[in-house]
């Protein structure tokens, strides 16, 4: 069978980018032809409508790579959805997203099996957006969390009743890479010429170095991590904190300017809370270009743990790797990260709000975000939540995403013709009991 993937091209830098790629290489392991089709692929090339892509890794000596079974077929997304030998077609993403509800709205039309892969950072999904799911002939999710964001609402629960579990997941070298072979041969690579190296080494060796790396976006909460960062500094000027910890506590902040809707103003906030001499930035052409998988890899190898403050996750894949590496995780409760991290004990208290956009997503708690940050400084702490994060981590494997997906492409092929062509005659701004439902999820007791 023939399936063409909707996503991220497989050579972009980023969360999507990545899974495009290793869920290629899982599909064609169990016997899948795989064809992507990507926003920023050539539409046409001088003798052909496709690229044939196979990674270069210039990291093979360390392990750095993702073998595929033969080089995979890379088109345009101009061309999703028009090809006769495509058996059956996944959009993935947040179909009411610019990009997806366009992948979505044509592939509504076609004749052949559609499946959808979707996510969404709010708790529950606005009825109006939520009905995208109906031009699509079966679903799947990464998390049970994100299906009852979508589910909840009547109409598209009785369309997709049945669905699909497929939880992104990493490939076989994230664990079996050693941090501090990793970091050996980072430094071989790049040197110690800059002085932040040394810092960085610094704080590590005093189980004090923490690193946050993400796209400068609306739902990531930057803020949270430095003022984290703020409360640990001012503790340690109080003396409230052990002296060689507290004095080398530092954090590699990496913040990607290539993707995302930039909002946050890190150099203004570091200056406003002090953190100038505390904070180890990328530097500027890692902040534009985005980051490497290696230098990504490296990241987590070089610090000791992992802040992660986000408003809403469709799955929240950066805490998944770095615990691959025995790297525990500071996270933002939400109903997503509960779930994936069922049991850990580091997820910060949060609380329910209602964004511009009609979205329910999760306002981290300042002040627990940083006491669970300071708890790792502690290494019986520090051990044991490392090792909880591995296991959490050993969970989500991108075989098992691959061997989901493939039953999500077998689902949408027995449910062919279910689909609804775009755009539907109505669509519905409300639904019945959704205030309700909403009020409950904020907080309010239903009366």
């Amino acid at each position: 069978m023939r399936v063409g993937v909707a996503w991220e091209c497989p050579w972009v830098p980023s969360s999507y980018g990545k899974l495009s790629l290793w869920l290629a290489a899982e599909l064609q392991r169990i016997g899948f032809e795989v064809r992507i089709y990507c926003p920023s692929a050539p539409e046409l090339t001088l003798y052909s409508n496709k690229l044939i892509y196979a990674p270069h890794c210039i990291h093979r000596e360390l392990g750095v790579c993702v073998e595929l079974e033969k080089p995979v077929e890379v088109y345009s997304d101009k061309w999703l959805c028009e090809d006769g030998d495509v058996d059956v077609y996944a959009v993935c993403g947040s179909p009411y997203g610019e990009v997806e509800s366009r992948w979505v709205s044509k592939c509504s039309t076609s004749s052949k099996p559609v499946a959808g892969y979707f996510v969404t950072e709010s708790a529950i999904v606005p009825p109006i957006l939520a009905q995208w799911l109906l031009h699509v002939d079966a679903v799947g999710f990464p998390a049970k969390a994100v299906a009852r964001a979508y589910l909840v609402h009547d109409a598209v629960r009785e369309v997709h009743g049945e669905w699909v579990l497929a939880p992104h997941g990493l490939p076989e070298y994230y664990f079996e890479l050693e941090p501090d072979e990793v970091v050996d041969y980072g430094l071989r690579l790049y040197g110690h010429r800059d002085p932040g190296v040394e810092l960085a080494l610094e704080s590590r060796r005093a189980g004090a170095l923490y690193a946050t790396v993400a796209k400068n976006h609306p739902r990531k909460d930057f803020g949270a991590v430095l003022s984290a960062l703020a409360m640990l500094k001012a503790r340690c000027r109080q003396e409230l904190l052990p002296g060689r910890n507290c004095l080398s506590t530092r954090l590699l902040l990496g913040v990607v300017e290539a993707a995302g809707a930039p909002v946050w103003n890190i150099d203004m906030a570091v200056g406003a809370l002090g953190l100038e001499r505390d904070i180890l930035l990328l530097e500027d052409k890692f902040r534009k270009t985005g980051v490497s998988e290696f230098f990504l890899v490296f990241m987590y190898s070089l610090a000791n743990s992992f802040l992660f403050a986000t408003l809403g996750e469709g799955f929240g894949l950066p805490p998944v790797e770095a615990g691959a590496f025995g790297r525990p995780a500071v996270i933002t409760r939400t109903p997503v990260t509960e779930e994936v991290w069922e049991g850990y004990p580091l997820l910060a208290a949060s609380r329910p709000v209602l964004s511009p956009d009609g979205f329910v997503l999760y306002s981290t708690d300042y002040a627990d975000f940083a006491g669970k940050a300071e708890s790792l400084l502690y290494p019986d702490v520090w051990e044991r939540a490392s090792k909880l994060a591995r296991g959490v981590a050993e969970k989500y494997t991108a075989r098992r995403m691959a061997e989901g997906f493939a039953k999500l492409v077998e689902l949408a092929a027995e449910k062919r013709g279910t689909k609804q062509k775009h755009p539907l005659p109505e669509y519905r701004v409300s639904a019945p009991g959704y205030a309700e439902m909403l009020l409950e999820l904020l907080g309010f007791a239903r009366t």
